[in-house]
């Protein structure tokens, strides 16, 4: 059996000897004016059943999440932005990253983050003035 089976099984009868003790421990005072009927005791081991079903998965959900959820997230502005990537094969990537209105061209491989270089706007005056102040 797998391990998550096996944890549930032990947390299965872990609870219901727990259960069974503490009703063998606290025997009733008074008599009981009416007699008991089977589905009383049925009820009862749904609503436990019931709980311990919403307990495991509460428990499967955060090993499984982590508890991130529950924090509070930023709402304040993102700077970062990543504007575009391309694959070059064998888990090589360029990108272009945005932060505060710059733009950087970026190689990513395993292992390492290059900077390549900066990044002008995206208009094609730019490069046609830039060309001409050149020469």
């Amino acid at each position: 059996m797998s391990l998550r089976r096996t944890s549930s099984l032990a947390a299965f009868l872990i609870i219901g000897q727990c259960a069974a003790l503490g009703q063998a421990a606290s025997p009733s005072r008074y008599p009981v004016p009416f007699p008991t009927h089977g589905s009383d005791g049925m009820l009862q081991i749904l609503v436990y059943f019931i709980l311990i079903c919403a307990l495991l998965a509460a428990g499967l959900y955060f090993t499984r999440t982590g508890f991130n959820g529950l924090l509070r997230k930023g709402k304040g502005e993102k700077k970062l932005i990543i504007s575009e990537a391309r694959t070059l094969g064998n888990r090589q990537f360029l990108i272009v990253a945005e932060y505060e209105n710059r733009k950087m061209l970026l190689g990513v491989c395993p292992g390492r983050i290059d900077y390549l270089s900066t990044l002008s706007g995206g208009s094609d005056d730019t490069f046609s003035t830039e060309l001409s102040d050149k020469e």
